[in-house]
């Protein structure tokens, strides 16, 4: 999924290598509801992703790990100073926003709630447009905690309210587990079990 940072799962990807040389994984990249669809119509057979509202009955998710929103910005913003960000220190500042974000219509309510206006001055299908723009200063960003990998960027996590979301692996109910697919979602398990890396286990 295009939304996911890809540190988090590195380690899954690495430890099923080790177990299964024989097996290629193609990665391919989407945004939820079109790798549900997808995943539906026989193109895929196992997708990882997060999503808003109920998955589709026809389909079954295994959780993996939950993340939260994080403010990202340059060194340099008043967010600097903050511990975290709470939502109501956002109102006059510039939005830069990822087009596949499958939170912005949940954020964007959170907003309009509060009464709290933002500049949208740019919007970009590709996270790492927008991660590039937030490092140059442009404005600020709403990104996943995995996500947040690119160098001069900085993050403090969203606060009043904390908004978080899970990734979960998704297959679609009663289809036959190929071995290589049936091996990846019990490798998937075993990772799980462990404990999959904490951000400071990441960036060590």
């Amino acid at each position: 999924m295009c939304t996911i940072g890809p540190t988090k799962l590195i380690d899954l990807l690495r430890a099923f290598r080790e177990r299964h040389r024989g097996v290629t994984v193609r990665l391919r990249d989407a945004g939820s509801e079109r790798l549900e669809a997808m995943l539906l119509d026989g193109e895929l057979e196992v997708a990882i992703l997060a999503r808003v509202g109920e998955l589709d009955e026809r389909l079954h998710g295994l959780p993996l790990f939950s993340e939260r929103f994080m403010i990202t910005f340059a060194p340099g913003h008043r967010f600097e100073r903050m511990n975290a960000v709470p939502m109501r220190e956002l109102h006059g500042e510039t939005y830069l926003s990822r087009a596949n974000c499958e939170f912005v219509d949940h954020i964007r309510a959170e907003l309009d709630a509060r009464g709290i206006e933002i500049q949208r001055p740019y919007r970009s299908e590709r996270d790492d447009w927008v991660l590039a723009m937030v490092a140059a200063g442009l404005g600020f960003g709403f990104t996943p905690e995995c996500a947040v990998t690119t160098p001069g960027v900085l993050a403090r996590p969203l606060v009043d309210p904390e908004i978080s979301r899970h990734v979960e692996l998704i297959t679609v109910r009663g289809r036959p587990h190929s071995p290589a697919v049936g091996a990846f979602v019990r490798e998937a398990m075993a990772w799980r079990a462990r404990g999959c890396p904490a951000l400071g286990q990441l960036a060590a």
